[in-house]
């Protein structure tokens, strides 16, 4: 009798996966004739045509009568926009920035961009130290050290562009960037590491931090920032601090619904050998995580 239940729960399984492929087949193209399904996943052509039979009846699929092609169905439209309307980003993101502050001692910042100004939606701050003070509902400017970076490093540059035209880069600290070639150039970098630093106190002098952008389907939904005070030697765990901000926003992502298959020039480095190269991580490369925050 255990052996039958195992080989049912397999079966059933199994059924769900093949269904699990058939939509997602459909990331890559609007629409399938059953032979085509059949070919690109390798499934017998029976069962497709039982799955896809349950799944338009289901209404997650619908088929064409004349062309007899596949097309998804109002069904997941429903499912989607729910799952959208549940999703809070300071309930996922919460314990990843409690655990942030537990492995880093530095305050953590979870903020939005909107309006052209970031907000500050949710923080977490640690227990029995001195640490950078900031309030929830506080907004600042969208050029603010490496917070905003993190989101407009995966803007289109048109809107970038009209940003600055609009507002200008605002001068902080003597450190700040105000040229819209070396700030849009940084831009590029943050796009490429998957992260941004502020190390030469470009926003508040005497205070660093590392912000990781937290990505949903449609692109960053919010930013994380790990932030503290320059001159505190216990605050100089650059690389450790890079890392476990990385590693937050990886986890939160996913759980946001974004696609994290693709490792960024900067998750290579911290992780050490690029497997897929063989490439060791350069001491250049090493030099600017070891003077990050």
């Amino acid at each position: 009798m255990a052996t039958l239940k195992a080989v049912t729960l397999v079966a059933r399984v199994s059924a769900v996966d093949r269904a699990i492929q058939i939509l997602r087949a459909f990331e890559r193209h609007d629409e399938y004739s059953l032979t085509e399904l059949v070919t690109l996943l390798g499934l017998n052509k029976s069962t497709a045509h039982g799955i896809l039979q349950t799944l338009t009846d289901d209404r997650f699929l619908t088929r064409d009568a004349q062309t007899r092609r596949y097309r998804l169905g109002p069904a997941l439209i429903r499912l989607g926009h729910l799952a959208h309307e549940q999703i809070d980003v300071r309930r996922v993101a919460r314990p990843w920035m409690d655990r942030l502050v537990e492995e880093t001692r530095k305050s953590v910042l979870l903020g939005t961009f909107h309006e052209d100004r970031l907000t500050i939606i949710d923080k977490v701050d640690p227990v029995g130290t001195l640490h950078v003070s900031a309030a929830i509902g506080q907004q600042v400017p969208f050029s603010a050290g490496s917070f905003g970076r993190v989101f407009l490093a995966w803007l289109p540059e048109s809107r970038v562009d009209r940003l600055i035209a609009k507002h200008g880069l605002e001068t902080f600290t003597p450190a700040s960037i105000t040229d819209p070639d070396e700030y849009k150039a940084e831009l590029a970098r943050v796009r490429e590491l998957g992260y941004a630093m502020d190390d030469t106190e470009e926003y508040l002098l005497g205070v660093r931090a590392v912000s990781v952008p937290l990505m949903g389907p449609d692109g960053v939904v919010a930013g994380l920032t790990v932030v503290g005070f320059k001159s505190r030697s216990e605050d100089q765990p650059g690389e450790q601090a890079i890392k476990a901000a990385v590693s937050a926003a990886q986890e939160i992502s996913t759980q946001l619904g974004a696609d994290m298959a693709e490792p960024t020039e900067g998750e290579r480095a911290l992780g050490a050998d690029d497997e897929s190269t063989g490439r060791q991580v350069t001491n250049a490369e090493k030099e600017k995580v070891d003077h990050a925050v």
